[in-house]
């Protein structure tokens, strides 16, 4: 390691254990800077006194005189740049540098002390600084535990800790990094990648090498490489030594590569995501010639092609100053038999809510505890309906937050030109729904519909009818009810709840028989009513007790209006939250999809139909 003296300005060379206290620069480059052949000639030294590049360097070694400091780094002089060798070694080295010095300084040299007929104070252009937009100097605010601000004329503007609130608002960066009292190392991979979304090197390649020290990562530097293959190698070197799944949760939308991201810029909007610290050891996953080996829970849909992989992180939503929510981050994926590629559509992302702080244990919503025979004349149906919709539960259970399975898959995440010769042509005809759906040449495209979700499978339940019918999509698992209530009952409801599609999802119990129109038999069934209002904006989720003797011909009418009669009043109040004996359904979390298809917001229904285990796994959880 190279010091200057700042007594000398001689640069001398140090070894190991032999390095003594030092202060160090941080700065951003300008046209002209010295370099290090200049700095050792004493007479360029003199000559150029009064040029930025050297007058910052004399600069920082009188402050360290003044702190009682012997020795001063800065990196356009301390580092022979014609040697590679020298280079790649420093920019391994570097991240321990700033960590290790007595005193960062860091020289502003876009702020300036403003006039005083300037509108503009200090703190603005403090902001503004070109110094938060650089890709090395992410590591040289993170690294230092002592960083003093100067301005162009060396003016003192305060501590990283003192200024650690509005170097947060500026950066992203956590607050408790920025005091100190957070290790970097804490955060997660996704998270310290969206502090370098927004930073910019002049060669492409050092947007990836300057991370190298922020992940404790070191790698052959390959000028000449190009920025997408600097960044997959880092990614892969991550995968290596460390088990956090967030690195792999970036946004696909906006790159090519369908296993790893592309760009730091990837991750811009997971500044939020958090390591889940679960009750368990996250198990190994590793990087191969085939791909992406890895291990763990699956969300099913009713696409044999689409499947949410369910990541060990988390994503935070905050309110002010507090967490006000929690989320599972979940990877769409697409293939079969356990070989998957990442989606792009509908969305490349999921947050699925599990945890509303400040909302935990609150009644959302109303339960039935008696389910009278449907039959007979409309009005009948209606009578009978109204007097059940008065019988409510006296207890009614808390919301279960998680609704996801404990239990882990093995899969295999690849790259598109493996999954596509393998399953093509049957992905191409299941999930062109994604692209086009045709609504008739005189609607448009669903503003919102609901993605069906099973966070714990199916298990002895099947899928049997929907109402209506052309409305389920369930190549892609979407369904866009279209249906509006009919004038009997759009009559009860309060003026201007006009504006309600509804539908029904109907699945029954394989073990009780097989459905078979036109015959009548005794089958276990059970209906999810789904229902949107775009007065208010809200939708809501039922669960239909419908085990009865049926026939074909009378899926549709009879099974809705009981729907209708239950939830159409008071569409603001609705609830997104149902349970009944042994099954759950919730639809709290929507999500723009990324090309306005097959609708342009999508509500994720949860639907569990084995609750009892669901409580005996959370139980054992303690």
């Amino acid at each position: 390691m190279r010091l200057i003296n700042v007594s000398s300005l001689q640069i001398e060379e140090f070894y190991g254990t032999d390095i003594p206290p030092y202060a160090i620069l941080s700065h951003t480059w300008e046209a002209t800077e010295a370099s290090f052949q200049q700095w050792t000639k004493r007479v360029t030294r003199i000559r150029k006194f009064k040029h930025l590049g050297f007058e910052k360097i004399y600069a920082a070694c009188k402050r360290a005189r003044g702190n009682g400091l012997g020795y001063v780094w800065a990196d356009t002089v301390c580092i022979d740049r014609t040697s590679s060798a020298e280079l790649s070694e420093a920019i391994n080295s570097m991240y321990a540098w700033y960590e290790n010095a007595q005193v960062c300084y860091v020289y502003l040299s876009d702020v300036r002390i403003p006039s005083r007929e300037s509108n503009l104070d200090v703190l603005t252009l403090f902001r503004r600084s070109r110094w938060f937009t650089r890709g090395w100097t992410l590591q040289e605010l993170l690294a230092p535990s002592n960083i003093v601000f100067y301005t162009r004329e060396w003016v003192q503007m305060g501590t990283k800790q003192a200024l650690a609130v509005l170097i947060r608002e500026i950066t992203g960066i956590d607050e408790g990094c920025l005091r100190g009292t957070r290790r970097v190392t804490v955060c997660s991979v996704a998270q310290r990648m969206s502090w370098a979304s927004r930073r910019v090197t002049t060669r492409e390649e050092d947007i990836t090498y300057s991370l190298l020290g922020i992940f404790g990562i070191s790698m052959p530097l390959l000028y000449g490489e190009g920025s997408q293959n600097a960044f997959r190698r880092l990614q892969e070197e991550i995968i290596k030594v460390s088990d956090d799944q967030s690195i792999l949760a970036f946004n696909t939308d906006s790159s090519d590569n369908t296993l790893l991201a592309h760009h730091p810029s990837d991750f811009a909007s997971q500044g939020g995501v958090r390591p889940s610290f679960a009750p368990k050891l996250t198990p190994p996953f590793t990087m191969s010639n085939a791909g992406l080996s890895l291990t763990t829970p699956l969300i099913y849909t009713m696409s044999p092609y689409w499947v949410l992989a369910v990541l060990n992180c988390v994503e935070l939503h905050w309110a002010q100053e507090d967490v006000r929510a929690r989320s599972i981050t979940c990877l769409p994926l697409l293939g079969r038999d356990k070989k998957f590629m990442r989606a792009r559509a509908p969305v490349t992302l999921i947050s699925l809510g599990v945890d509303l702080v400040g909302n935990q244990g609150t009644l959302r919503s109303k339960h039935i505890d008696s389910t009278p025979e449907v039959g007979g004349s409309d009005s009948d149906s209606n009578t009978a309906l109204a007097e059940s919709t008065s019988t409510i539960a006296k207890t009614t259970p808390l919301e279960i937050q998680d609704l996801t399975t404990r239990k882990d898959t093995d899969i295999l995440v690849t790259y598109f030109s493996r999954i596509y010769p393998l399953y093509g042509t049957e992905m191409d005809e299941a999930m062109k729904g994604f692209e086009v759906i045709d609504v008739g040449p005189s609607m448009k495209i669903p503003d919102r519909g609901f993605m069906i979700a099973f966070p714990r499978g199916m298990g002895s339940y099947r899928y049997l009818d929907s109402f209506p019918k052309g409305d389920l999509y369930p190549n892609i698992s979407f369904f866009m009810p279209s249906a509006t209530p009919p004038t009997s009952t759009r009559e009860k409801m309060e003026e201007n709840r006009g504006n309600v599609t509804r539908g029904l999802l109907v699945y029954s119990h394989e073990m009780a028989g097989r459905f078979k129109p036109g015959f009548l038999e005794e089958i276990e069934i059970v209906g999810i009513y789904l229902a949107l209002d775009s007065s208010t904006g809200n939708w809501t989720c039922r669960i239909l007790d419908l085990e009865r003797r049926i026939s074909g011909p009378d899926l549709e009418h009879k099974w809705i209006v009981k729907g209708d009669e239950m939830v159409l009043d008071k569409p603001e109040e609705w609830p997104h939250y149902d349970q009944q004996r042994n099954m759950v359904v919730a639809a709290r979390t929507r999500f723009e999809t990324t090309k306005g298809h097959p609708c342009k917001e999508a509500i994720m229904v949860e639907i569990v139909f084995d609750l009892k285990e669901l409580l005996k796994e959370r139980d054992l959880e303690g």
